[in-house]
């Protein structure tokens, strides 16, 4: 197997702390002008005194680092410099975190008020490698559209699927991502199913509680290149041991739901959400 980036690829924080954070909330972001204040003014709302929060640019030249400026009295630490990509933009957050526990927040995603603290509580009580729970998608007008539940029994399919583990709602203890590395580069729209698939693979088991919600806005880059994700979860399942026939079943599903899943939006809202449930079990319509 291809080796993955690992902490020590990255440069990492010279100065020396008096206490080790509690957890690190990192944003990658370019181009977010519309949406940072929002994302940024989430992770306000933790309350939590030991967070860092650190901003990972890259290279916007919109209003992006004018928002980043006026929020510096938050921010532990920014920069602004081009990267290859989303999972590289991650990893250089990582390497540049010091919290026990790592949070990943895209620029278009927001926290609900409580999560980092009970998911937190859940990684003490449980000792679990990593927390997720409930994802509310939203409409760019800000409206809700729907809810992905996350999956309690998320192990029996991550083998050769994506199950409901929610990315933005995802709290990683540190220590992980030191023993079994990165992001891989290779991978710039399912990096979280290929990560996640190789900490599963090495014993690491994930918690889910229902009372983590995050949100998500209906325009990201896994949601507007949707086939190629599903490629790119295809191709990581085949990496860690899933047979190609079964993967490539599972890829040819997968496509033909997320194309009538397209034809099915034209439809009546009642016959839409049922068809819907239908093709996804974690589906909850929210409006």
């Amino acid at each position: 197997m291809r080796s993955v980036p690992t902490i020590g690829d990255y440069p990492g924080r010279s100065e020396s702390l008096a206490s080790t954070p509690t957890i690190s909330i990192v944003t990658t972001v370019r181009n977010a002008e519309k949406t940072l204040q929002r994302t940024i003014d989430s992770v306000r709302e933790q309350r939590i005194p030991e967070l860092e929060y650190l901003v990972l640019d890259a290279g916007s030249t919109d209003g992006t680092i004018d928002i980043i400026r006026a929020n510096q009295d938050f921010i532990t630490l920014w920069k602004s410099e081009p990267d290859r990509g989303i999972s590289d933009g991650f990893n250089k957050g990582i390497a540049l975190s010091r919290g026990k526990y790592v949070l990943l927040l895209n620029a278009d995603d927001w926290l609900s008020p409580g999560q980092v603290a009970l998911g937190i509580e859940v990684l003490e009580q449980t000792g679990a490698g990593f927390v997720f729970g409930d994802l509310i998608y939203h409409a760019v007008s800000g409206d809700q559209t729907h809810r992905i539940s996350g999956e309690v029994n998320y192990a029996d399919r991550i083998a050769h699927i994506m199950p409901g583990l929610n990315h933005p709602t995802i709290i990683v203890r540190r220590e992980l991502y030191e023993r079994f590395g990165l992001f891989d580069l290779n991978f710039r729209l399912a990096m979280d199913y290929e990560l996640l698939l190789r900490f599963h693979r090495a014993g690491c088991v994930g918690i889910y509680d229902p009372r983590m919600v995050g949100h998500m806005t209906l325009d990201g880059a896994s949601v507007r290149n949707a086939g190629r994700a599903l490629r790119e979860v295809r191709d990581a399942s085949i990496r860690h041991g899933c047979s190609v026939t079964m993967a490539r079943l599972r890829y040819a599903w997968r496509i033909f739901k997320w194309r009538s899943h397209l034809t099915l939006a034209g439809m009546p809202r009642p016959l839409y959400v049922w068809l819907r449930r239908r093709f996804n079990r974690n589906y909850v319509a929210t409006c």
